[in-house]
């Protein structure tokens, strides 16, 4: 981190063992990205409730050359050291997510195939047939719409393909709909 980070207690007395382990996590954050700029840390407590106790908030404010990233608006606990937690999960998330997309990796979603199905068994397994001509075994617990019951030999369906030890397996299978309406 180029600049130190910046810690702030409002409305409660510093710990001082908290300093320390928010020092700690702001450090880690470099791992995902090492040219972050800075951080500032804002430690407070909510307004006093008779019934349940203080809750406390974390909020982190990152900044990067290319954006700001900020966590622990939303997130309180009566637990300090959880709130503190929570906190820096999710900028950890954040920071993560951001590295990625400035290395230009993406999640990539797997390939709907399509096929039809070749055979059925009474003891819950089939077969499919892709487009390409490539066979995918599945069972009951991989037919998401309409029930495996109601499947029927020689119908078009759309899946994902999966590998096992035992070879292609289809799984999330779909009965294929017209472009227009597919199953929710």
């Amino acid at each position: 981190m180029k600049l130190p980070v910046q810690i702030i207690f409002r409305d409660l007395v510093p710990l001082p063992s908290l300093e320390p382990e928010i020092r700690r996590r702001a450090d880690q954050l470099d791992q995902w990205s090492p040219d972050l700029m800075s951080c500032h840390v804002v430690v407070e407590s909510e307004a006093n409730r008779h019934r349940q106790g203080h809750r406390y908030r974390v909020k982190v404010n990152l900044r990067l050359p290319d954006g700001e990233l900020m966590s622990g608006d939303r997130q309180g606990n009566e637990d300090i050291y959880l709130a503190l937690r929570e906190s820096f999960d999710a900028l950890d998330r954040q920071v993560e997510d951001h590295a990625r997309r400035h290395r230009g990796q993406v999640k990539q979603h797997a390939e709907v195939l399509h096929g039809h199905i070749a055979s059925l068994s009474e003891d819950g397994s089939g077969r499919i047939l892709s487009a390409a001509g490539e066979t995918y075994h599945f069972d009951r617990s991989h037919v998401l719409h309409p029930d495996f019951d109601r499947l029927a030999v020689d119908q078009e369906v759309r899946f994902l393909e999966g590998v096992t030890r035992a070879g292609r397996e289809a799984r999330r299978v779909c009965a294929a709909a017209p472009m227009n309406h597919l199953p929710e």
